[in-house]
């Protein structure tokens, strides 16, 4: 493709990647939440083992995150994603028809399959694939789709279970979902190389960013081996899973509003709703952030609206007029495991080589994500307050500041001497 067309195909591809993220982050989400009250009810089974298809589907992504890193690399992209697609919303339409909750967990094992090969490890492989410029925001609209599209489909699924049943509703989501993302993902998603052009930007000249900046004349990055062996991996690891575990606790926000706070189930789903659309916000904004000044602005956007987001879930505990306010706030600084987590690797260990380390790195996150969820919610048993959980994530976000800024420092002194 010609410089001069009216548009790069990297647009189309980013395109691809909002319905990617809205059927993940959207609809295949949407499977827990509001379905818990009315399958519990009707199968007679507790709120965990119900739940507990949501540990399996995490499990399963992260046992195959770097199988699918190889395959999303050498294989035609658009039929691999479809093909991911087409089996998450299979296992979720499954979940309408069960009359067991052991049944669940297949679905949890399908749709955590499926998840490894079109969601977390797939949209930053695809962006770093298509934007050697511009990846953050690329990035961070993808997300901001995701954070849209799950309040609508909560709303959307809440007004299902009650016209049609949670039966129906599920089959109806998963139809929808599926008619609207795989045949545009089947025919549209391609590779740089299915296409035969150059990736967005890989013609312009180099423009350093202050703490991004690769040597002149190749686009650099470190391989898995190298990455394994420096210090510098480890820290951005690290801050990832920070990232990752501190991130937990804002999902708490329903419960604390209900459980701690002694307000009404429909105040506490207004308090998570004030998250999600704060969140619509941050990815946008800290995808621009580290494209124009790099990946320590991100950090530090993170740092400082996670502080003063769970201060005021602190203060609304004496106060709870400062709740709303709180978890606005709180979603500002709520894309940080989405879109920040991804945005430091590449940053620190380079593009040449990211889909391999990511790869090893989402293992980790996806697994401390998932074990992370549920103790945040002993500090409440034990001591019947969220304060605990909200100070131990204040404490994680500081640290990320830190050990992702040491990351970065030393990945430009080892580009600087690179270059010399």
């Amino acid at each position: 493709m010609k410089k001069t067309a009216p548009f790069h195909y990297a647009w189309v591809v980013l395109g691809c990647c909002m319905l990617m993220a809205f059927a993940g982050m959207g609809v295949i989400t949407s499977a827990c939440g509001n379905f818990v009250t009315p399958v519990v009810e009707e199968l007679g089974c507790s709120v965990s083992s119900f739940t507990m298809f949501i540990s399996i589907q995490a499990a399963s992504m992260a046992l195959l995150y770097t199988t699918a890193s190889r395959v999303l690399t050498t294989r035609p992209i658009g039929k691999v994603v479809a093909c991911a697609l087409s089996l998450q919303f299979a296992g979720m339409a499954l979940m309408g028809t069960y009359r067991s909750i052991r049944w669940f967990y297949l679905s949890g094992l399908l749709t955590g399959v499926g998840s490894a090969f079109a969601l977390y490890i797939a949209l930053p492989i695809i962006i770093n694939m298509w934007f050697k410029k511009r990846a953050g925001f690329a990035l961070g609209l993808v997300m901001s789709c995701g954070s849209a599209s799950g309040i609508l489909c909560n709303l959307l699924s809440a007004q299902l279970i009650s016209s049609l049943g949670w039966r129906s509703a599920y089959l109806i989501l998963a139809l929808g979902g599926a008619v609207i993302t795989v045949p545009a993902i089947f025919f549209l998603l391609k590779t740089p190389e299915e296409k035969g052009i150059s990736p967005y930007g890989a013609d312009e000249p180099d423009t350093p960013t202050p703490v991004s900046s690769a040597p002149s004349g190749a686009e650099w990055g470190l391989t898995r081996r190298e990455a394994l062996h420096s210090p510098m991996f480890y820290l951005a690891w690290l801050t990832c899973l920070c990232y990752s575990a501190a991130s937990s606790v804002a999902g708490y926000a329903a419960t604390f509003t209900t459980m701690e706070l002694g307000q009404s189930i429909r105040f506490g789903s207004l308090a998570t709703a004030c998250v999600s659309l704060g969140m619509i916000g941050c990815g946008f904004v800290l995808g621009v952030l580290n494209d124009r000044f790099g990946a320590k602005a991100g950090l530090i956007w993170g740092a400082v609206f996670n502080l003063i987001g769970f201060s005021g879930m602190i203060l609304s505990i004496g106060n709870v007029s400062f709740l709303l306010p709180a978890c606005t706030i709180l979603g500002l600084g709520g894309s940080m495991y989405t879109v920040q987590a991804p945005l430091i690797a590449r940053s620190v260990l380079g593009p040449r080589h990211y889909s391999e380390i990511w790869s090893v790195m989402m293992i980790g996150n996806s697994l401390m994500g998932a074990l992370s969820f549920g103790p945040m919610g002993l500090f409440y048993d034990r001591t019947g307050s969220y304060l605990g959980a909200f100070l131990l994530a204040m404490s994680l976000f500081t640290a990320a500041l830190f050990t992702g800024w040491t990351a970065l420092s030393l990945s430009a002194r080892f580009r600087a001497r690179a270059s010399s």
